[in-house]
């Protein structure tokens, strides 16, 4: 996204919103509030990414996202419905790629799976599972077993099935934690190729501050628990980015010092 379309698009009716939302667990006597007051919008055609200090409640916030946890108060819209169970128009990735393919299941039978539900042919769910394999560098591995792939690749069949999906909204948690720091760069920049192919809106949730300035147009740095948001930064790197000449620009070493400073700074 240029930054001419960001702002261009800041103008218009958000595509995911998060409004006052709350979090606490209680346990017996004892109560743990986790997300205090959060509240943020996301844009259509954006990559934001969301960071915090550990123990800030970064995947419980996304889990109310994406409709799979209730929150205590507050609201999350995607367009104009308001999220009370998992909406169809929403894919997410998750970090453990192990749990989340079926090892028993070939490579395209994964990616086909949440289509089933869909009323799609076997064909055009063939077709959906390849278009989105080849997106994610698989072409010619949907005949294979998760258990035979390296774990990027296994990473790149999770990422497939969201894309085949087609969701307007893609939540990531912390996608690239798993894998080793040469994959977790290549899978960087195949986000910013979906973004660029699908023009969907994404949402990554990240512990590393390097990642967050480098996928995204805009970071939202957490507070820590209970979870409010701390501040929004601007991206304003060109694209297309680059592993080498983008994160070795001042204009990134500045952002990616000033969200750092962001995490650690004291609770008040």
């Amino acid at each position: 996204m240029t930054d001419t379309t960001l702002k261009h698009s800041l103008t218009q009716a958000p595509a995911l919103s998060v409004q006052g939302l709350s979090k606490t667990y209680n346990s017996g006597a004892a109560a743990r509030q986790i997300l205090g007051n959060v509240s943020f919008d996301i844009y259509k055609g954006e990559t934001a990414s969301i960071v915090g200090p550990s123990g800030a409640g970064k995947t419980t916030l996304l889990r109310c996202l994406a409709g799979l946890q209730p929150s205590t108060s507050g609201a999350v819209y995607l367009g104009n419905e308001k999220v009370t169970a998992p909406p169809r128009q929403l894919a997410v990735v998750f970090q453990d790629y192990s749990r989340s393919l079926m090892p028993w299941l070939t490579v395209g039978a994964n990616v086909e799976l949440p289509l089933r539900g869909r009323g799609l042919t076997a064909a055009h769910r063939h077709e959906r599972a390849q278009s989105a394999l080849a997106s994610v560098g698989l072409p010619n591995h949907a005949s294979l077993h998760p258990w035979q792939l390296s774990g990027g690749m296994q990473q790149r069949v999770a990422i497939a099935r969201a894309l085949a999906f087609e969701p307007d909204v893609l939540l990531m948690d912390e996608p690239f934690a798993s894998v080793d720091a040469q994959t977790r760069a290549d899978l960087e920049d195949l986000t910013h190729t979906i973004k660029e192919k699908y023009g969907m809106t994404i949402l990554v949730v990240t512990h590393d501050i390097e990642e967050s300035v480098y996928l995204a147009d805009r970071v939202i740095v957490l507070s820590g628990s209970p979870t409010s948001v701390a501040e929004i930064v601007p991206v304003d790197l060109a694209y297309p980015r680059d592993q080498v000449q983008t994160k070795s620009t001042r204009e990134f070493a500045d952002l990616r010092a000033h969200i750092l400073g962001l995490v650690r700074r004291p609770a008040a």
